[in-house]
């Protein structure tokens, strides 16, 4: 009975020593993803989040084709200033972790990387793509960015000339080569083979100090994005803040064509609110909207002035290119793509040539209310027109007078043509007048 109540002891006083002795991992996916403002949180919500609950260590799924500078630093300074070890793994197989990935994945108490996956080219670009090697803000820039480079290779007993070259020259790596140059610490095929080769691994963190890694039978948690993350993502992100543009001035079109609708505007203000919040994330381009606005301009001028589809068409290409140079993204992942731009230009385009159709079908139509509607309507006159009279039209007693010759009771006339409260009419048995 003693030995029994000793080893109930033992297992009440060993299980919680058990549960709290298994490792906890905060797992972060970034795969397929652009370094934004939006996407930054990934990272930096599951860094506070890891330190609020005391999780051991932090793993970034990494693949990613760049992004942004100003997201990039706020990404490494999380990093860096990080209490939880943080381990990238840059996979699966086929991933990448260019531009701004290559510093997130040095910026790493453990970098990582799958087999079939390559590493680099973060030299600084301008946002059209372009830039000339003597240019000094290019210089500035680049040099700024290798700075920081260095100092987080150097902190991390990395290769630093590998990888100030991946900023200068643009140099990348695969795999093999970043780990026979010193760029990364190992190679893992997966998740499983990662765990087992941080397993009492014994590393060193920014500030210098010595941590050994604990991975074996570590359960897993996640940061779950919140629908207000979720919204702010996919809203800033290029292919979606011009097609919201492209709604909200729909929207205003339609309502200054045919005041009175409200919907088309009410809709047509949803969406600029989102575009401008999108905006705030987002480099957008002041030629590119003014192009756009000028774009709506001509397809409005197409109402009023007859030019034979000459501004619809300019207005077609203001539209296009003012397409092209909405967002002035680093890379060709974070600039509205041409299979966005072409389609969305020519459907608003159509639509701005249908309201003008309707609009002159409108124009050109005949009267047919008020006074103006009583043109070509017949009647029959109640007092003799010699020449003038009454006559009965639409049940209505109007003054009448005959174009020619006299019209007796009962007779039926056709009005001519009205002017205040006197019609003009002729016998309904002759020819109407031209025009």
């Amino acid at each position: 009975m003693q030995r029994l109540l000793y080893v109930l002891l033992l297992l009440a006083i060993g299980s919680p020593c058990n549960e709290a002795a298994q490792p906890v991992i905060r797992l972060v996916d970034f795969e397929d993803v652009a370094v934004t403002g939006a996407t930054a949180n990934r990272i930096l919500g599951a860094i506070e989040a890891a330190e609020e609950q005391g999780n051991d260590l932090i793993l970034i799924e990494l693949d990613t084709p760049g992004g942004y500078s100003e997201a990039l630093q706020d990404i490494v300074k999380g990093m860096l200033g990080s209490d939880i070890p943080i381990v990238v793994w840059v996979g699966p197989s086929g991933s990448r972790a260019a531009s701004a990935g290559f510093f997130i994945m040095l910026a790493a108490d453990v970098a990582t990387m799958a087999p079939g996956t390559r590493c680099g080219a973060a030299a600084t670009i301008y946002s059209s793509g372009e830039g000339k090697e003597d240019d000094v803000l290019l210089k500035k820039a680049n040099n700024d960015m290798a700075a920081l480079l260095r100092s987080i290779a150097e902190h991390r007993g990395r290769n630093v000339e590998k990888a100030e070259a991946a900023v200068f020259a643009a140099d990348a790596y695969s795999e093999i080569e970043a780990l026979d140059e010193g760029l990364i610490e190992l190679v893992a095929k997966d998740r499983d083979d990662l765990l087992a080769q941080l397993q009492g691994m014994e590393i060193k963190r920014f500030d210098g100090e010595a941590v050994v890694l604990e991975t074996e039978g570590a359960s897993f948690v996640t940061t779950e994005s919140n629908f207000r993350q979720k919204l702010f993502e996919f809203l800033a992100t290029p292919a979606i803040a011009s097609i919201l543009l492209l709604l909200g001035m729909a929207g205003l079109y339609v309502e200054m064509s045919h005041p009175g609708l409200v919907f088309p505007a009410v809709v047509g203000a949803l969406c600029l609110i989102l575009f401008f919040f999108a905006a705030q994330q987002l480099p957008i381009s002041t030629i590119g909207v003014l192009l756009i606005v000028l774009a709506v301009v001509m397809f409005v001028l197409e109402i009023k002035v007859v030019s034979f589809g000459m501004l619809t068409l300019g207005g077609t290409v203001c539209l296009v290119i003012g397409l092209m140079m909405l967002v002035e993204g680093p890379i060709p992942e974070l600039r509205v793509p041409p299979a966005v731009v072409i389609p969305s230009a020519l459907i608003f385009a159509g639509l701005c040539a249908f309201v003008v159709r309707l609009v002159a079908k409108a124009q050109r139509s005949r009267v047919v209310t008020g006074v103006e509607g009583l043109a070509g309507t017949t009647g029959t006159v109640t007092e003799e027109l010699a020449p003038e009279g009454k006559v009965f039209v639409r049940g209505e007693l109007w003054n009448a007078t005959v174009t020619t010759g006299t019209v007796t009771v009962g007779a039926r006339v056709r009005v001519v043509r009205a002017d205040d409260l006197m019609l003009t009419v002729e016998p309904a048995d002759s020819r109407p007048e031209e025009g």
